[in-house]
């Protein structure tokens, strides 16, 4: 569950994630933004509601809405529902969570991290 806490943490707080860097894996071409792209894709083929809610909230925070409202749905429209435990200790439906992200990201409440990407 300590990851929905931070989940919800983040929600609740709008804090800033540390600042990273995109870069080259050592000893391979392969870009860490490849590797990135592959475990996306795992997060949202295993349906986890809390991967899928932690991993919109990143994306929210990079700018990249519509990848994030894809997961924030996804967990939205999940037939199952999941108890997740707040940052306040309180329990909140999974569902309920993600209909919350999608109306942060449509307001533009996320607050945008300082990531750093290579050009």
């Amino acid at each position: 569950m300590a990851i929905a806490t931070l989940f919800a943490g983040l929600l609740a707080a709008g804090a800033a994630l540390a600042p990273q860097a995109d870069l080259t894996a050592a000893n391979t071409a392969e870009p860490v933004g490849a590797s990135e792209e592959i475990e996306v894709a795992a997060v949202m083929d295993s349906g986890d509601p809390v991967q899928l809610l932690n991993r919109g909230v990143d994306f929210a925070r990079q700018g990249e809405t519509e990848r994030a409202r894809a997961m924030f749905t996804r967990v939205a429209d999940n037939r199952m529902r999941y108890q997740m435990e707040t940052a306040q200790g309180e329990w909140a439906d999974s569902r309920n969570l993600a209909r919350k992200a999608l109306g942060m990201l449509d307001r533009g409440e996320f607050v945008p991290s300082r990531v750093a990407k290579a050009d």
